[in-house]
C-alpha cells in the first residue's frame, strides 16, 4: 500500500485492495455508521473524521472533510441523486457536488489521478471575469446566450420532447461550451427529484425557481428507442438502461441470472429530455413509428419485418441504427455493410462503459439534429 500519509491517498488504496476503514467512537470503540464515528481509521493511521483533505472543490474552492470523501466512496456504486438522498438519510454534513464527484470517483478507483489544486486555482483566478461589467460584457453575453439557445432549441425541436426547461437570468454561457446548460439541467432535475420526495424548498428559493425556470408543454410525443425482442440479445430490455442512463453495461444474462425483472417498455432521461425505450413493436401504432429516433438491433433480418419500413435498409435510412458487441469480437460482414453505428463494449473494463454510452447519445443527437 501507498506509504503516503494523506488521508485520500490511504483512502483510495483501501477502495483498491478492497479493505474496510473502521469507523470508531471517542472511546476507539468500533461503530457502524459514519454519524456514530469520531474517528476513521486507514491501517495504522487514525484521522478525525471532520480532517480537512487536499480534495478541493471546483465550485467554492473549500477543501473537502474525509467523512464526506468516506461516504462519497462507499457510496461510488450509486447515481448522483441516489448519494444525495443517502447523505441526508446518513445526516452527512457535507456532500459532494456533482462536477466533484465526477473527479472523485475516477480517482478513488485507480483510474485517474487528481488535479493540482494549487495550479488550478491560479488557472481559475486568471479567467475570474471582471468585477464590473461593462455595457459590451452585457451585450456578448446575451448574445452568446441567444445563440446557444437556438442551437439547443434547433435540436428539442427535432426529437418533440415533452417537456422543456428554459434557464433564463442565472446562466452564463461560455463560447463552444454546453457544460452550463447540462450542468444547470442536472441541478434543476435533481431539485425535482427530491422535492418528489416530500422534500420541501425554502420560500427564497421557490421565489427564485419561479424566476429562473419557465415550463412550457411540447405535445405528448416522447423520442421512442426500439431495442431487439430476444432476451438473449446483447442488448435487451434486462440491460439497456443500465448502459443507457446509468453508464454501465450489465450481460443480460447476468440480470437475469441476479433475479431482474423484465418491462417491455421503460422511460428514462438523458439530458433533461425523456425518452421510451421499447421491445414489443406489436403495439406501436402508425403515430408511435414517428417517435423513433433509434433502433437497436443485434444484427437479426427478421426482426425488421415486423417494423413499420420492413427491411433494414429502409429503417437505417429513417432511423438511427445502433449495434453493440464486444471489442474482441468480429463484428458479422453483413452488419459492416448496414448502415448504423458500431459501438464497442469491452468485456472486463466497466469504467470504458461511459465511452460506448457516449458514442450512443452522439449518434442519436447527430441525427435529431441533421
Amino acid at each position: 500500500m501507498s506509504e503516503n500519509p494523506d488521508p485520500i491517498y490511504l483512502l483510495r488504496d483501501f477502495n483498491l485492495h478492497r479493505i474496510d476503514a473502521e469507523l470508531l467512537d471517542e472511546s476507539d470503540s468500533i461503530v457502524s455508521t459514519l454519524n456514530e464515528a469520531k474517528f476513521i481509521r486507514l491501517g495504522s493511521q487514525k484521522f478525525d473524521k471532520s480532517t480537512t483533505t487536499t480534495f478541493q472543490s471546483k465550485i467554492n474552492e473549500n477543501f473537502y472533510s474525509l467523512d464526506a470523501l468516506y461516504h462519497a466512496t462507499v457510496t461510488r456504486k450509486l447515481h448522483h441523486t441516489e448519494y444525495s438522498q443517502d447523505a441526508t438519510r446518513q445526516q452527512i454534513p457535507t456532500r459532494l457536488a456533482y462536477m466533484d464527484r465526477k473527479d472523485w470517483l475516477p480517482f478513488v478507483n485507480g483510474f485517474a489521478f487528481l488535479p493540482d489544486s494549487s495550479s488550478r486555482h491560479n488557472n481559475e483566478k486568471r479567467r475570474q471575469p471582471p468585477t464590473e461589467e461593462t455595457e459590451e460584457d452585457i451585450k456578448n453575453k446575451r448574445a452568446k446566450r441567444e445563440e446557444y439557445r437556438k442551437n439547443y432549441q434547433s435540436f428539442l425541436n427535432a426529437i418533440k420532447p415533452t417537456e422543456v426547461v428554459i434557464f433564463e437570468e442565472d446562466i452564463i454561457f461560455e463560447l463552444g461550451d454546453y457544460a452550463s446548460w447540462i450542468k444547470s439541467a442536472d441541478d434543476y432535475f435533481l431539485k425535482r427529484s427530491h422535492n418528489s420526495l416530500g422534500q420541501e424548498r425554502n420560500s427564497s428559493e421557490a421565489s427564485r425557481s419561479s424566476r429562473s425556470h419557465h415550463k412550457k408543454s411540447r405535445g405528448s410525443k416522447v423520442p421512442l428507442i426500439v431495442v431487439p425482442p430476444s432476451f438473449n440479445a446483447f442488448i435487451s430490455m434486462y440491460n439497456v438502461k443500465q448502459l443507457l442512463e446509468d453508464q454501465r453495461f450489465e450481460p443480460g444474462s447476468s440480470v437475469r441470472t441476479s433475479g431482474g425483472k423484465i418491462e417491455h417498455n421503460i422511460f428514462l432521461t438523458h439530458n433533461g429530455i425523456q425518452y421510451e425505450i421499447t421491445d414489443n413493436v406489436k403495439s406501436l401504432r402508425d403515430p408511435d413509428w414517428d417517435r423513433v429516433v433509434c433502433v437497436i438491433t443485434d444484427g437479426n433480418e427478421w426482426v425488421f419485418k415486423s417494423y413499420k419500413w420492413k427491411t433494414h435498409e429502409d429503417t437505417f435510412n429513417n432511423v438511427v441504427g445502433v449495434y453493440f458487441k464486444y471489442n474482441n469480437e468480429i463484428t458479422p460482414q453483413k452488419v459492416q455493410k448496414w448502415k448504423v453505428n458500431i459501438i464497442e463494449i469491452h468485456p472486463e473494463m466497466r469504467h470504458k462503459d461511459a465511452e460506448a454510452y457516449m458514442d450512443f447519445w452522439n449518434a442519436v443527437l447527430k441525427k435529431s439534429n441533421a
